[in-house]
């Protein structure tokens, strides 16, 4: 039995697998035939979503009316004269976020 084990980690260890002892990088070869380590390959970071743009908006003073409606309907006007409305956010951070700026970014907040 243990010559089997030890058979198995030989076919392992010459197919290159790793056994979680190395560091997680890989090895490849140069156009000059020498072997060296790559990095690990990095995971792209997720995109925000629709509420943190929203937010990231009004912090940067980009948002100039916003309209809270009682069906949950947000109105936001940019100061580029473009407004969407949505009812998809989340709005205790955007009107939380628009109160906090308010005064500094001149947003009009209304609330039906």
């Amino acid at each position: 039995m243990a010559g089997r084990f030890t058979a198995l980690l030989a076919v392992l260890a010459l197919a290159g697998c790793d056994l979680g002892d190395g560091p997680p990088e890989r090895h490849v070869a140069t156009p000059s035939g020498e072997a060296t380590a790559a990095p690990a390959p990095t995971l792209a970071q997720p995109r925000p979503s629709r509420s943190d743009l929203v937010v990231q908006a009004i912090r940067s003073c980009e948002v100039k009316r916003i309209v809270f409606l009682h069906s949950g309907k947000i109105w936001i006007t940019y100061r580029g004269a473009n407004t969407v409305h949505t009812r998809r956010l989340d709005t205790e951070e955007i009107e939380r976020a628009a109160w906090e700026h308010a005064d500094r970014c001149n947003i009009l907040i209304g609330i039906e």
